[in-house]
């Protein structure tokens, strides 16, 4: 019975110096020491490449692509020809039009023939009218002689009258005539897509014998050596972005450089997107101007990060370390004497790693870098060996 007693106490001291040992025993965490350092606050989203000087191309008129003279990212030559068009309508309307006009020409120069000639006939009449004024005023002719004198005269001045009013009416045929005729030359040199720049033929939406509208996007010519960044940003970021800004950019070509950029063009008004996953957003239009382009050309995807707000010599942690209390405090669990030590804090900027501590830390103090470990307030930890 002795050696049974014995035995239970030696359990129960046992299980008493097991319950001390697992009170007792320190939990290894990871800890971080609050550090001073330099954070950017950022909005970051995905942008294109685009040429910052470039240029749409339209058709003017209708008609039917019968040739094309360049290719996609050819280098153009303001004026060069890219493609020229062909319109049967307007080509019969300019050679009726040339012909109308050579009619009006030959009945104008028969109208200014028979005004010469009516010229003569009326200084004709004019003269035998004087004759016969001053025989009338001497008694040689009678009333008939001189009225008939007279009614000659007028005739030719009517005549004359009439002619020179032809002329006129003639004339402006003509000039109608040119004037339309020029519209036409005018509009067939249109058919004739030239280059409004020199640069790179970007784009070429038609191909030969392509019957196209009016108003229809021909080509797309740019300045490939002026680039810039064209990123839409969510409409929510918008209060923290200024024309102004710095920005930095990186994309899969350009390895681990990161350029540098500058906000230079925020659209006015905001557009409908729709995401990659189908949710419809509503995204502002922001150019990003580069110092420069290193290997990045037309269209390629870029990673966009706008700094929007700065800091230097500021105390720093992860922000993995932060817990967010139902009361919304910001809150660390500092690592005092081996212990937990539960800490509110006030936080000023946040980046992707880290978040700037305003109050409630001091540099050098040691925290649990990951608030998701689950530790009650004074449990004992020690910092895991790296």
């Amino acid at each position: 019975m002795l050696k049974k007693y014995y035995w239970i106490i030696l359990l129960a001291i046992a299980l008493a110096g097991l319950g001390y040992y697992l009170g007792t025993a320190a939990t290894e965490v990871d800890t971080f020491k609050v550090t001073q350092g330099s954070i950017l606050h950022t909005v970051v989203d995905t942008g294109y490449v685009q040429a910052a000087q470039k240029f749409d191309v339209y058709a003017t008129q209708g008609g039917r692509i019968v040739s094309i003279a360049v290719k996609v990212g050819q280098p153009i030559q303001k004026g060069q020809v890219i493609m020229v068009l062909q319109n049967r309508d307007l080509a019969m309307s300019s050679s009726q039009l040339q012909i109308q006009l050579s009619q009006a020409q030959a009945a104008a120069a028969e109208a200014e023939a028979a005004i010469a000639q009516g010229q003569l006939d009326l200084q004709d009449a004019q003269s035998e009218f004087d004759r016969n004024q001053e025989l009338y005023d001497a008694g040689a002719i009678s009333q008939v002689e001189y009225d008939a004198a007279r009614s000659r005269l007028n005739k030719n001045q009517a005549s004359l009258e009439a002619q020179q009013q032809a002329l006129q009416s003639v004339r402006e045929q003509v000039g109608n005539y040119k004037s339309l005729l020029a519209s036409s030359a005018q509009k067939e040199n249109e058919l004739q897509i030239i280059s409004p720049i020199d640069g790179t033929l970007m784009q070429l939406p038609v191909q030969q014998e392509q019957v196209v509208a009016y108003g229809a996007l021909l080509a797309q010519v740019a300045q490939a050596s002026d680039l810039e960044i064209k990123v839409d940003l969510l409409s929510d970021d918008l209060g923290e972005v200024k024309i102004g800004q710095p920005a930095q950019i990186t994309a899969p070509v350009l390895g681990d450089k990161v350029l540098k950029g500058e906000v230079i063009q925020i659209y006015p008004q905001a557009e409908e997107k729709q995401s990659a996953l189908g949710v419809i957003q509503r995204r502002v239009p922001t150019i990003i101007k580069l110092d420069d382009y290193d290997s990045l050309k037309p269209g390629y995807e870029t990673r966009v990060s706008i700094i929007t707000a700065s800091n230097d010599n500021v105390l720093l942690i992860p922000r993995e370390a932060v817990i967010t209390a139902a009361s919304g405090e910001k809150q660390v669990m500092a690592v005092v004497n081996g212990r937990v030590a539960v800490r509110p804090i006030i936080t000023g900027l946040v980046d992707s790693k880290n978040i700037e501590v305003t109050g409630g830390l001091n540099e050098g103090d040691q925290i649990v870098k990951d608030a998701s470990v689950a530790l009650p307030a004074n449990a004992r930890v020690k910092a895991k060996k790296i």
